[in-house]
């Protein structure tokens, strides 16, 4: 039988898993759903972003550029209370201004909240690639 902690693994998992999927679909309107109203995103090289409505502005400029093949690799999720996190690998293929896709990969950390209706929702999103920086 779970216990709460593999169920809050196992959801949180599968919402990742979504977000992936919605991303790699062009479904910007469902994947934003998983942030939380005053979750924060940090993408590297840029200002962290926040609250939904300017997390779902910000990631407009990815998806319409292109970035996609987004697949993610948990490595492993904690839980404590209404808290949990995730971390992990993912891989991306992002669009060269020469042509040509590059294969980008790196790893993340997403910080969960479990919201007054009971739903865990991100509160915190950051990412960093593993590669130098494209020239």
């Amino acid at each position: 039988m779970p216990t709460v902690a593999d169920e809050v693994e196992i959801l949180i998992s599968k919402i990742g898993a979504e977000w992936a999927r919605h991303w790699n679909a062009g479904e910007l309107d469902r994947l934003i759903q998983a942030y939380a109203e005053d979750a924060v995103y940090m993408p590297p090289h840029h200002a962290s972003i926040h609250g939904r409505e300017a997390i779902y502005e910000y990631l407009k400029t990815p998806l319409r550029h292109g970035v996609r093949d987004l697949t993610y690799e948990v490595t492993f999720i904690k839980h404590s209370g209404d808290l949990a996190y995730d971390v992990g690998r993912y891989t991306m293929s992002v669009p060269r201004s020469e042509g040509g896709p590059r294969q980008e990969r790196g790893k993340y950390l997403t910080v969960w909240r479990r919201q007054r209706d009971g739903n865990w929702k991100i509160v915190a999103d950051t990412w960093s690639s593993d590669l130098p920086p494209a020239s």
